[in-house]
């Protein structure tokens, strides 16, 4: 559709302005700290990152119009991504509170996408076979304990929160490698696991002992890759949903 490659190119110069913007503006400082010099960097960095996920949304809805769908599942996965604007917006600002609300954010996110997961279930759509699930499930549930123990203390107060949102896109992650094979499916598997990247990534180089070099750069490049690949993902599913209903 046109429409839709008129958005991936808005999207690509969006993407371009913000890895622009971070590369000549901003310094990275222990604690998952910035600074940027001189400041209009950072006014176009947050600019470009506030237009990301509304680009996504605009491409998912212009490529399921006019479809004969279910639109629960369009519906819950733009609700995701609205939470995940709104977190996206409060990681512009310092301090624990901004970032408490966006863990907050990013959390109603993933339970909207989980939500979206359980729905494509709901609707009939294949489980993987044993040895698949089996395979993730470990590497998942052996990942989650390590997190939890590396970051606890190091979070402070923030741990309790930290550790349940780590659950819950662990869990997400888990849904994505639940689902039989299928337009779309490795496009969703890529999604959740880059967005479980990117948030480990996040949390290591806020909390962690030493920063991450060029954390900020691998935080917002496996995240947009998630975000991209998540759109795409549910398009491609969506469409093979109704298809197996018919």
């Amino acid at each position: 559709m046109r429409g839709d490659r008129s958005v991936d190119a808005a999207l690509l110069t969006v993407v371009l302005a913000l890895f622009t913007a971070a590369a000549f503006g901003l310094t990275e400082l222990p604690g998952g700290g910035s600074e940027w010099v001189p400041k209009e960097w950072k006014g176009v960095h947050d600019a470009a990152k506030g237009l990301i996920l509304p680009l996504l949304a605009l491409r998912l809805g212009l490529s399921l119009a006019g479809r004969d769908l279910d639109m629960t599942l369009r519906n819950r996965v733009w609700a995701a991504m609205g939470c995940c604007w709104v977190g996206d917006i409060a990681l512009t600002f310092s301090g624990d509170t901004a970032f408490l609300f966006g863990i907050v954010s990013f959390l109603a996110g993933h339970v909207m996408f989980l939500l979206a997961f359980r729905h494509l279930f709901a609707q009939g759509w294949g489980r993987s076979n044993q040895w698949v699930y089996s395979i993730a499930m470990a590497l998942l549930c052996g990942l989650l304990p390590t997190v939890a123990y590396s970051l606890w203390e190091p979070a402070g107060d923030l741990a309790p929160a930290v550790v349940v949102y780590a659950l819950v896109i662990t869990a997400m992650a888990y849904a994505s490698w639940r689902l039989a094979s299928g337009p779309g499916v490795t496009l969703l598997r890529l999604g959740t696991t880059a967005f479980l990247a990117s948030d480990l990534i996040l949390a290591f180089g806020r909390f962690g002992d030493a920063p991450i070099s060029h954390g900020h750069f691998w935080v917002i490049g496996t995240y947009i890759v998630a975000q991209w690949a998540l759109t795409l993902g549910f398009t491609e599913v969506a469409v093979q949903s109704a298809a197996n209903r018919r």
